[in-house]
Formats: structure tokens, C-alpha cells, sequence
């Protein structure tokens, strides 16, 4: 099957193009961990939060993010946390351009943890739209386990918010997601990790995956089952359509 029929298969499995650019808002609530986040000194960063995700805006709220009443609010280059008088307590302009520094190999505060967090989120929930998007170029390449039968293999532009230029997309015969390959950059350049889906659910004809655990990737192939690098539990997935 060519790439292009094959994108075209897997956006339908989860609700199609059309109905995708009528999609407005994504809400749930969330609780996310692992060692990841503890490792920078920030374990229970995301714990029973509620978010709401604007994909075709690229803008990420979490409600009650680090303090009762506050929000984590995130788009590319800015990130802000406002109190519940929507006063601005906190913010960084070009945020990623920050974690190249010694310190931030260290310790996150709780800016860089927001910027994590949310254009992580933007990704896994625009799945597979995001493919779709200028500046990504996506081939097929054999699939590298027997959970999957099809492997995209996708490059993209610097201008996408996202964990690294070159991710790799393992998909199962009824086109679902099973493992997502990258390179969380802003940990680290040995930061590959599998992002591995164990559950997943319609929503107002869409599909989410709503249970997630990442673990490091050595090489192309072999995922170790030790440490759980984060775990992402979603609920109470819903979404609000254009009229």
C-alpha cells in the first residue's frame, strides 16, 4: 500500500480529516509520573489535573496546574501560569531555548515542566492529524515487532513543537497506534525512548489513547522494561465541536 493510501486508512480509524478540523477542544483529566519527572524534581507536577487541548490553535491549559486555582497555560513559545483572578504569576518566552543550559539537566522548575508536558500532550492527542501537517514528510519502513504490521517513519520541521525531527509510528492491522519512537530532546540527546499505547477510546468518533507508559529504546528495536520513564493515565475524555 502507498504511504499516502495508508495515512489515509489510519486517519479514518481515528474519525477522519473532516471531522477532525471541526474538532475545537479536547478536555479530560489527567495523572502523569515516572522517572522522567522525578528525575528533575518534579514527580507530582501533573497529578488530577484537568487539561483542555486546542490542536488546531496549539494551545494546552492545565486547571489547578501546581496550586489550587491556578493555571498552566502552554502554546510553542510561551508559557505563563495565572492565578484564579487570571493574574499572571509566572511566564517564559521561548521556553525550549532553555533547557540546553547545564543547570536544566539537573532540575526543572515549574515553567519547563508546563512546556514538557504540553507540547507533549498537543502530540499524542493530535495523533495521526499531526501527520498531516506542513513541514512533516512521513515513509514507510518494515515493521520492527510483531504488534505491529506497518511502520511510519516521519521527519519533521523545527517549526512543530515536538520531541525530535525524526519519530518512528508503529501501527497494528485495524491502524491503530501500538509504540511511538523519539528522542525526548529537551532531556537529553540519549533520551530515546518507546512510547507504548495500552489502552485506547472513541470519543465523539475519534480515538484517544488514554493509557500510555514510556521506557527507554535502545537502538531501533529493543524496549527496556525498566524504568517507567512516565505514565500518562487519561479520563473522562470528551471533546466540543465547531457548530
Amino acid at each position: 500500500m502507498k504511504t499516502h493510501d495508508l495515512i489515509d486508512d489510519i486517519m479514518e480509524a481515528h474519525g477522519g480529516r473532516t471531522r477532525w478540523r471541526k474538532l475545537e477542544v479536547i478536555v479530560a483529566s489527567l495523572s502523569s509520573g515516572g522517572f522522567a519527572l522525578t528525575s528533575k524534581l518534579q514527580p507530582f507536577a501533573f497529578r488530577n489535573l484537568k487539561i483542555s487541548v486546542n490542536p488546531h490553535e496549539r494551545r494546552v491549559v492545565f486547571k489547578n496546574f501546581c496550586h489550587e486555582g491556578r493555571r498552566g497555560i502552554w502554546t510553542p513559545t510561551h508559557v505563563q501560569i495565572r492565578d484564579e483572578n487570571d493574574t499572571l504569576v509566572w511566564e517564559r518566552q521561548d521556553p525550549r531555548a532553555q533547557f540546553g543550559s547545564l543547570a536544566k539537566r539537573l532540575h526543572w522548575d515549574k515553567l519547563d515542566i508546563l512546556y514538557f508536558a504540553g507540547y507533549a500532550l498537543w502530540n499524542y492527542l493530535s495523533f495521526p492529524f499531526i501527520l498531516d501537517l506542513v513541514g512533516v514528510s512521513v515513509t514507510q519502513q518494515p515493521p520492527l515487532n510483531d504488534r505491529s504490521s506497518n511502520r511510519l517513519v516521519a521527519t519533521l520541521d523545527p517549526c512543530i513543537p515536538t520531541h525530535s525531527s525524526t519519530q518512528s509510528f508503529h501501527i497494528n492491522t485495524k491502524r491503530q497506534l501500538v509504540q511511538h519512537d523519539y528522542t525526548a530532546e529537551v532531556l537529553g540527546s540519549w533520551a530515546h525512548a518507546a512510547n507504548c499505547c495500552l489502552a485506547s477510546e472513541q470519543v465523539g468518533g475519534f480515538r484517544f489513547y488514554t493509557r500510555r507508559a514510556v521506557y527507554p529504546l535502545m537502538g531501533q528495536q529493543t524496549v527496556l522494561p525498566f524504568p517507567t520513564l512516565v505514565w500518562i493515565k487519561l479520563d473522562d475524555v470528551n471533546v466540543r465541536m465547531a457548530t
